[in-house]
């Protein structure tokens, strides 16, 4: 009788400790809500060719400055972080552009200017690269922080390819001016 009642106390409990870790690991193993929707996203690295799904950028320069200017004589003072690159279509000419152009700093994010001649929407060439420059406006106390430059070829880059780097932004001089690179074919 004792031997039937420990069965009967003890086994729940087993089942029940069991039952708990399985939940546990699950919990642990399990992707995060949306992450089914996320980009495909692949790092990169200053002077470094990176790959998504249709296009290619290599990040060549990154400038923080207090005052740009572009080759047509636009120019606004503020906090800037000048991102200069390279980029090509790979697989499709027609409508690739680059359309995502963000910052992130912390939980806040910021797209690239559209003031002045950037290289933000500029159309890609399949296998020949274009240069220029991108424009982020961003406050001053975030300066010696650490950002994340993501570059997409679509306007939603849910399931499709994006390009991520990483920029220390404490290790940037601030220059006084810095002048965009005209759009055009790279070097």
């Amino acid at each position: 009788m004792v031997k039937n009642r420990m069965k009967t106390v003890i086994l729940p409990w087993l089942l029940t400790v069991v039952l708990l870790a399985g939940a546990w690991a699950l919990v642990k193993i399990t992707l995060p809500v949306g992450s089914a929707q996320e980009p495909f996203v692949t790092a990169a690295e200053l002077g470094e060719e990176a790959f998504a799904r249709n296009f290619a950028v290599t990040v060549t320069e990154v400038h923080a400055a207090r005052t740009v200017i572009d080759s047509e004589g636009w120019s606004a003072e503020g906090t800037w972080l000048v991102v200069d690159l390279e980029a090509a279509a790979q697989v499709k000419q027609e409508g690739t552009s680059l359309r995502v152009a963000t910052l992130t700093i912390g939980e806040r994010t910021f797209s690239a200017t559209d003031r002045g001649a950037t290289f933000y929407r500029e159309g890609l060439v399949t296998g020949v690269p274009r240069s220029g420059s991108l424009a982020f406006e961003i406050p001053d106390d975030v300066l010696g922080e650490h950002a994340t430059l993501r570059l997409g070829a679509t306007g939603n880059p849910v399931l499709d390819g994006v390009i991520e780097m990483r920029i220390d932004l404490a290790a940037l001089p601030v220059d006084s001016e810095v002048t965009l690179q005209e759009n055009g074919w790279a070097r």
